[in-house]
């Protein structure tokens, strides 16, 4: 096989300082330019700590409801959440408050991100399906999903192909921004289609250890079997397996 060289561009981006007033609250005019893993530590950061300790942490769970780092419907929901005192807890999505989190981001796109945040503590598999969306130049938390960290069950799949993976080395009309497989099909070699990952996205490694895919983990050219479910979009990822 040819070797195949890859010229990987890399944007840094400058990010700006979550400001607070006297009283712990945000300034209001001025708003998180920070990226994706960032914006989630920071929110989720203090909204731990304000759980832990309701009576003296700043800013508070009532003003951290009105952040702008939420999009103004879930901010309603948490709002709604809050006076209702539902549980599990709707940021966190834990039963029990956790004394340390974890996140990890699934998917990113120019538009549009997912991190999930679980719980440190032993024997916890809840996780919050966080879902972020780009809002001028800052991101915006826009959805909370709480699950149990279950894999997606099996089902017919409409798109099973095994080929190679491409992000940056992507040619135009595709977006370097997020990973394809390039495959063959019905004899015809050169054949793209956009990965969609989610958190249940499933991944399998060379030693046969599955977990949630990791996409800081693929590198180009990687040999992958995709199983999935065709969209508009592209491929929605059930199942990928890194094969040599």
């Amino acid at each position: 096989m040819k070797k195949i060289l890859i010229i990987v561009a890399v944007l840094i981006i400058g990010g700006a300082y979550w400001m607070f007033t006297k009283d712990g609250g945000p300034t209001g005019s001025q708003v998180s330019k920070l990226d994706v893993v960032d914006t989630i530590g920071s929110f989720y950061g203090q909204w731990l700590k304000a759980v832990q300790q309701p009576a003296t942490a700043k800013p508070s769970l009532a003003t951290l409801v009105q952040s702008p780092m939420l999009s103004a419907a879930l901010s309603t929901r948490l709002v709604a959440a809050q006076k209702s005192g539902t549980t599990p807890d709707p940021v966190l999505c834990q039963t029990k408050v956790p004394a340390e989190i974890a996140t990890r981001k699934v998917f990113e796109d120019a538009n549009k991100a997912e991190v999930l945040v679980t719980s440190r503590d032993k024997g916890v598999n809840e996780e919050a399906d966080v879902t972020l969306v780009k809002t001028g130049d800052m991101w915006q938390i826009d959805n909370i999903k709480c699950s149990t960290g279950e894999f997606a069950p099996d089902k017919e799949f409409t798109f099973e192909n095994e080929g190679f993976l491409l992000k940056g080395s992507i040619p135009p009309p595709y977006s370097n921004k997020s990973w394809h497989l390039v495959y063959e099909e019905n004899g015809t070699v050169g054949n793209v289609i956009p990965l969609i990952f989610d958190s249940k996205s499933q991944c399998t490694s060379l030693e046969g250890v599955k977990s949630v895919c990791k996409l800081d983990q693929f590198k180009e050219t990687m040999k992958a079997s995709i199983k999935g479910q065709m969209t508009e979009k592209g491929a929605s990822v059930t199942r990928m397996e890194f094969v040599k």
